[in-house]
C-alpha cells in the first residue's frame, strides 16, 4: 500500500544525502565554470527541487533494446555484490527471461538481487518470472501492491520508472521497459524507437538513494546507507571534456511535481535550440507557454512525436495542442518507421535529458518516474545526432496544412483532450 509522505529511514536517508551535496557542487561549478558556468542556475534548481548533487561521470547512449540488452546482459554479469532494479513493464519473453535467468545465478554467486516492478503493467510474470526468481532468492515485490477489490482505485499511481544499478556504481535508465518488443532484432511486427544511457560515476548514488526510497515505502525490511550499497567511486574522466549529471525523479510521495518543474526550467533555460522527442505529449498549460516563449524567442524549437500512437485517445488528445505550437513557431515532426517511445531531450548542444517521464499529467504527478540531466558536449553531441536522424523517418506537420482539418476532427481533438485526464 502507498504512503504519500516519507517517514523514518526514508527521512534519514535524505538528510544524511544533504551533507555534502551543496559543497560538493559548488567546488565543480568553480573548477568547471568555463563550460558548465552558465547553467549554474538550472544546476541550482535541480539541486535545490529534488536535493541532487552535480557530479562527474562518463555516459553511453543506447539506442534501442538492439543496444541496451546485450549492454545490461554484460553489465549484471560482472555484478559483486548488489543488483537492484525497478521497472514498470516487464514481459515473459527472451528479453524477459535472459534477464531473469542471470538474476537467478547471482543470488546462487552471493550477490544481493533486489527488485521493484509495477504490479499493474508487470501482472503477467506475477505467476512465472517473479515465483522463480523469489524461490531463486532474489527480494522482489511491487511498489504498489493492488487488490481487485480496490484496483480501479490502486491503479492509478504506477511505477514507470526503468532502473538498473549495479554494485552501486553503474546505472541505467531511459523508455527501455524489459520486453522483446523493443528490441529491433528480435521480429515483433514493428519497428521500436527508444533511447537508454548507461550511466558510470557518483550521479548512480542518486539513483541509489531513490530506489532505497521507493524500497523502503513499498516494505518493512529497510535498507540504510552503507559503504556497499555506496561505495567510494573515482573519477578517471578529468580532461576538458568532462561531463556531468544530476538526476531528478518525482512521485506521488514527493512535494512537489519535479518531472514538470525539471522540464520547464530547461525548456525556459534553452537559448538556442530545443529538441524534444516524446511519445505521450498531452502537457499541461505551463509546458505549453514554456515551449510557446521558447519559438517566439527566437529558440529553435522541434517536437518528434509519433504519428501513429500506440493509443487513439492520447494521439487525438496531443493533436489538441498543435495549433498552439505551430501558430507559435515550434516545429513538429510526427514519427512515421514506426513507434517512437524515446523521452528525450537536448537544449543547446550540451543540456540533455533522458529518462522515463512522458509529457503529461501522469508523468507530471500520478507515476514515479526519474531523469537523468546530462551536462556536456561529447553525449549532447550523441543525442542530438540521433534525433537528426530520427527527423529522416519524420514528416513535418505545417500550420497552414494543420489549419485546413475539419470541424469534426478539431472537435475529436477537443473531446479526446478533456477524456485524457481520466487514463
Amino acid at each position: 500500500e502507498i504512503r504519500l509522505s516519507l517517514v523514518g529511514s526514508e527521512m534519514c536517508i535524505r538528510d544524511r544525502y544533504k551533507n555534502n551535496i551543496t559543497d560538493h557542487t559548488e567546488t565543480l561549478l568553480k573548477k568547471y565554470a568555463s563550460s558548465i558556468g552558465k547553467y549554474h542556475h538550472l544546476i541550482h534548481f535541480i539541486q535545490k527541487l529534488g536535493i541532487e548533487k552535480l557530479s562527474i561521470n562518463t555516459f553511453k547512449l543506447l539506442l534501442n533494446g538492439e543496444e541496451k540488452f546485450p549492454e545490461v546482459l554484460r553489465t549484471l554479469e560482472t555484478a559483486k555484490h548488489s543488483i537492484h532494479m525497478e521497472y514498470y513493464s516487464w514481459e515473459n519473453d527472451i528479453r524477459g527471461n535472459q534477464i531473469k535467468e542471470i538474476l537467478c545465478r547471482k543470488t546462487k554467486e552471493g550477490v544481493a538481487v533486489r527488485v521493484l516492478y509495477d504490479a499493474y503493467a508487470s501482472r503477467k510474470i506475477k505467476y512465472n518470472i517473479v515465483k522463480e526468481l523469489k524461490k531463486s532468492g532474489v527480494e522482489i515485490q511491487p511498489v504498489i501492491k493492488i487488490k481487485f477489490s480496490k484496483f480501479a482505485n490502486r491503479m492509478n499511481h504506477r511505477d514507470h520508472r526503468k532502473v538498473i544499478i549495479v554494485d552501486g556504481k553503474i546505472g541505467f535508465t531511459g523508455g527501455i521497459n524489459i520486453s522483446d518488443r523493443y528490441d529491433n532484432s528480435i521480429d515483433t511486427g514493428l519497428y521500436w524507437r527508444d533511447t537508454h544511457v548507461k550511466i558510470m560515476g557518483e550521479t548512480v548514488y542518486n539513483m541509489q538513494r531513490h530506489f532505497i526510497e521507493n524500497w523502503n515505502t513499498a516494505q518493512s525490511n529497510k535498507l540504510f546507507i552503507t559503504k556497499e550499497l555506496f561505495p567510494e567511486i573515482t573519477s578517471s574522466n578529468e580532461s576538458e571534456e568532462v561531463e556531468f549529471a544530476q538526476i531528478i525523479a518525482g512521485g506521488p510521495t514527493y512535494p512537489l511535481s519535479n518531472i514538470m518543474l525539471t522540464y520547464f526550467k530547461i525548456f525556459t533555460t534553452a537559448k538556442d535550440t530545443l529538441y524534444i522527442t516524446n511519445p505521450y505529449f498531452i502537457p499541461n498549460e505551463s509546458i505549453i507557454n514554456a515551449l510557446k516563449q521558447s519559438a517566439i524567442g527566437g529558440v529553435d524549437v522541434r517536437v518528434i512525436m509519433p504519428k501513429k500512437s500506440d493509443s487513439v485517445i492520447v494521439g487525438a488528445a496531443a493533436k489538441f495542442y498543435y495549433e498552439d505550437l505551430l501558430q507559435a513557431g515550434v516545429k513538429i515532426y510526427l514519427y512515421k518507421k514506426g513507434f517512437v517511445h524515446a523521452k528525450t531531450v537536448v537544449a543547446d548542444n550540451y543540456i540533455s535529458v533522458v529518462g522515463t517521464a512522458n509529457m503529461d499529467i501522469r508523468s507530471f504527478d500520478l507515476n514515479f518516474e526519474i531523469m537523468s540531466i546530462i551536462y556536456g558536449k561529447g553525449f549532447s553531441n550523441q543525442l542530438e545526432q540521433a534525433f537528426t536522424n530520427d527527423l529522416k523517418e519524420c514528416e513535418e506537420l505545417s500550420y497552414e496544412v494543420w489549419m485546413q482539418r475539419g470541424v469534426l476532427k478539431k472537435i475529436s481533438h477537443s473531446v479526446a483532450n478533456l477524456v485524457s485526464s481520466f487514463l
